[in-house]
């Protein structure tokens, strides 16, 4: 294990910077010092969902929640980054226990596995391929993996429903 000094501001900054992403410290050096992506990198999402661990999921449900822990896992940052930046996340903040739960439970959340994510269930087959598009989108899938996502996970249409954001 290999130690870096740095100043208490540097520090600090480091722990807030990684607590609003959801990383430990070291993981979102990590993440940094990476570097951006290769270009093909979203069609690691094809492996994933040609594998036996995916498609031994009968049930899209436990599908879309697979695909979410996978990329929460394996994409960390792009996705801690994906959900701060989701309209929806601020109004929880201000939650109490009670309050999360009651919204959690209204909600049919389910946490994504290996994580500190919890994925809406209650939202229609379009919101869900929308999301699922987005995300994928933003951590670099090419369109046919996305489609592909959005088949595989009984969302009909393809997940951008034909619209690519452009970079």
């Amino acid at each position: 294990m290999k130690e870096v000094e740095l100043s208490d501001e540097a520090h600090q900054a480091l722990l807030r910077l990684a607590a609003a992403r959801n990383l430990t410290p070291a993981e979102l050096l990590a993440a940094l010092l990476a570097g951006p992506p290769p270009p093909l990198t979203g069609d690691n999402v094809l492996f994933f969902l040609s594998g036996a661990e995916f498609t031994a999921l009968a049930d899209p449900t436990e599908r879309y929640l697979a695909l979410l822990a996978w990329v929460a896992r394996n994409h960390a940052y792009d996705f801690a980054d994906f959900i701060s930046h989701q309209e929806s996340g601020r109004r929880y903040l201000m939650l109490d226990h009670a309050e999360v739960n009651a919204v959690r439970a209204h909600n049919h959340a389910r946490q994504l596995a290996d994580t500190p994510y919890w994925a809406v269930l209650a939202i229609d087959d379009a919101t869900k391929r929308r999301f699922v598009g987005r995300l994928l989108e933003f951590i670099g899938c090419h369109d046919e993996t996305v489609a592909q996502a959005g088949r595989l996970l009984g969302l009909a249409e393809a997940a951008t429903g034909g619209r690519r954001l452009s970079a």
